[in-house]
């Protein structure tokens, strides 16, 4: 019966050992896929505001074909 108890024990702290190393995973990569660039048809618009929410500057790009409206974070240091 202990025989059973520790495999058991072992299997599920083996299923949690990989579900943390997944997550890890999973977070880097969607990391790297922001883009911190506008992509390619946005226009640079004389917009640039302070989030009211997170207190960081950003510049709004806009693309006129779409209408849609992208926020890049700046330097508040960068001349």
């Amino acid at each position: 019966m202990p025989y059973f108890m520790s495999i058991y024990f072992a299997l599920q702290l083996l299923v949690i050992i990989i579900a943390i190393i997944s997550t890890f995973i999973y977070r880097r990569r969607r990391l790297k896929q922001r883009t911190p660039q506008p992509p390619a048809g946005f226009q640079k618009t004389n917009e640039i505001f302070i989030d009211p929410t997170t207190g960081v500057q950003q510049q709004v790009w806009f693309n006129p074909s779409t209408g849609e409206r992208f926020y890049e974070r700046t330097d508040m240091n960068k001349k």
